[in-house]
Formats: structure tokens, C-alpha cells, sequence
């Protein structure tokens, strides 16, 4: 990481520019499909572009490239998953859980830290969840968004924000463990329901 932020010194200005704008934008998608962490790419965003700008391009990467991981794990590790998951009674629970939640347990999932963005964005392709309601739910990881690009623009240089770490910021804490509290509610609330209709099925 070190290393990378040495040698992008010499390019920041490119980054600046509508062709660098569209490079950050292809990096982030790429970044977010191999699953790998982009909170370092928030911080920079806010650095290059300011808190809103900064802000306003993360969004837009991470809408495309978790559209895109969404889609290919629909078509193409779907159908070879769901004979695994039929296997597993605890995997076909969780799917019926993300199914019967919907957008509410899409959105407060996506609000929580706890849950990978990167991960959630194939998981979700694993389920029988309509393209809108995944679509409305990355609305969630707005506030995160905002506080990385905020936190980067406040570097005064590169160097700085290769030293800068996410601050505790009170309204974030109390969003992340009330979704998080929510997101195992409801959970536990909808297992329970699947369990007793299955129950009543059987009968």
C-alpha cells in the first residue's frame, strides 16, 4: 500500500482530469468485483474530489460494480450454488430469511458494517431478490460513503492520508449497531416464521 501511494504522487493530477475521473471510476468496479477492501479508494476519492464530489464517485462505482458482481452471480453461479444450498438445511434457511425481509433486510444489512459490501453483492444474486430491491438497498451505504470521502479530503497530502484511520463519528455508530441489531431481529423473526409454515406444510 505504501508503495502505491509513493507512486501515485507523481500522477494525482491525472486523477483530475475527466479521463482520471473515468480511470477511478473503472478501478473501484474492478476493486469491488474481485472482493477485495475499496474503503482505502473512499478515502482517496474524498482527497482527489472533496467530501460531495469524492462522495457522488464512489457511489456511482459502487452502484455499477455491484450491479455487475449481482448479475454474474445470477447467471452464471446461481443455478450450480442452489443444488449446494438444497443440501444444507441451515443454507436454504438463510436463503428463505433474505427472501422473506426483502428490501427492509437488504437495506439494513447494507447499513451495518458487520456485513461485507463486496460479498453481499454475489449472496444476493444467489437469491430469488428482484434487481430493484437490490438496487434500493446499496441507498445504505450512503453514510459510509460520506464519512470515508469525508475523512480523505481532510489530508493535506498523500502522505497524510496514508495515515488516516475512519474516526468514530456518533451518528454512524448509533445507524451501525441499531441496523445490525435489526438485520439479527428480523432474522431470527423470519426463520422463525419459515420454520413454523414448513411445520404446517408437513402436517
Amino acid at each position: 500500500m505504501t508503495s502505491f501511494f509513493e507512486n501515485i504522487y507523481d500522477i494525482a493530477y491525472f486523477f483530475n482530469t475527466n479521463i482520471g475521473i473515468f480511470a477511478f471510476i473503472l478501478l473501484y468496479i474492478f476493486i469491488v468485483l474481485l472482493i477485495l477492501p475499496a474503503s482505502w479508494l473512499s478515502l482517496l476519492s474524498g482527497f482527489l474530489y472533496g467530501s460531495y464530489f469524492g462522495s457522488i464517485i464512489v457511489f456511482f462505482a459502487a452502484v455499477i460494480g455491484a450491479s455487475v458482481a449481482f448479475f454474474i452471480s445470477k447467471s452464471f453461479l446461481s443455478i450450480k450454488l442452489k443444488k449446494v444450498i438444497n443440501r444444507f438445511p441451515r443454507l436454504s434457511l438463510m436463503e428463505q430469511v433474505v427472501q422473506k425481509g426483502g428490501l427492509k433486510l437488504i437495506l439494513l444489512a447494507r447499513l451495518s458494517p458487520l456485513f461485507p459490501f463486496s460479498i453481499l453483492n454475489y449472496f444476493y444474486g444467489l437469491n430469488n431478490i428482484k434487481f430493484r430491491n437490490f438496487a434500493l438497498g446499496l441507498l445504505g451505504i450512503i453514510p459510509g460513503t460520506f464519512l470515508y470521502c469525508s475523512i480523505g479530503s481532510l489530508a493535506k497530502s498523500l502522505q497524510d492520508l496514508k495515515n488516516l484511520q475512519p474516526t468514530n463519528n456518533l451518528f454512524i455508530t448509533i445507524i451501525s449497531v441499531v441496523s445490525t441489531l435489526m438485520v439479527v431481529y428480523f432474522s431470527a423473526k423470519y426463520a422463525k416464521e419459515y420454520i413454523n409454515e414448513s411445520k404446517d406444510i408437513s402436517l
